[in-house]
């Protein structure tokens, strides 16, 4: 399915680990892309290099690892993974940036990042666009001196005046 995508797959997770956010973990509509095999991904892709054509989704969710390489937090490693401590910001800055390529005109892209390594507010200045709207989830904790919660972010690709 590589760089075609079936036109019943318009909604693309590009970090699906292992689903734990969604509902129906195969949702006929959703191609569930990750790098690690052990996720039993539809297809083992890398999020900041995606081998699909311009604007082939409607919606695309980015969750990508919210923690960093070494940083102590084994669980959240295990099932989300981890970026690297070199590359972390320009990981994301290209992941978002593939994200954004594959998203249609009109269309939706859910950004979900856990406090857990870095504050939202250092990981939005990242994205070339700015979002529509975000929401802290309820029961969010604190992780030493700094509060830590999960925030769910929308963005919609809306294309400039006078182009399709």
């Amino acid at each position: 399915m590589s760089g075609q995508v079936a036109d019943t797959k318009f909604i693309l997770d590009a970090t699906a680990g292992f689903r734990m956010m969604w509902k129906n973990k195969k949702h006929p509509n959703v191609l569930y892309i990750d790098s690690r095999k052990e996720c039993n991904p539809d297809e083992i892709q890398d999020f900041r290099h995606m081998p699909y054509s311009d604007g082939s989704f409607q919606l695309v969710v980015f969750d990508p690892p919210h923690s960093i390489r070494n940083a102590n937090f084994g669980h959240i490693q295990r099932d989300y993974g981890a970026l690297s401590p070199e590359t972390w910001q320009s990981d994301l800055k290209k992941g978002f940036a593939e994200c954004w390529r594959v998203l249609r005109n009109n269309g939706i892209l859910i950004f979900k990042w856990g406090e857990t390594d870095r504050p939202l507010r250092t990981i939005i200045p990242l994205f070339p666009a700015e979002p529509l709207f975000w929401q802290k989830s309820a029961g969010s904790t604190s992780r030493g001196s700094r509060p830590c919660g999960t925030y769910w972010v929308c963005f919609m690709k809306i294309p400039e005046e006078g182009k399709p």
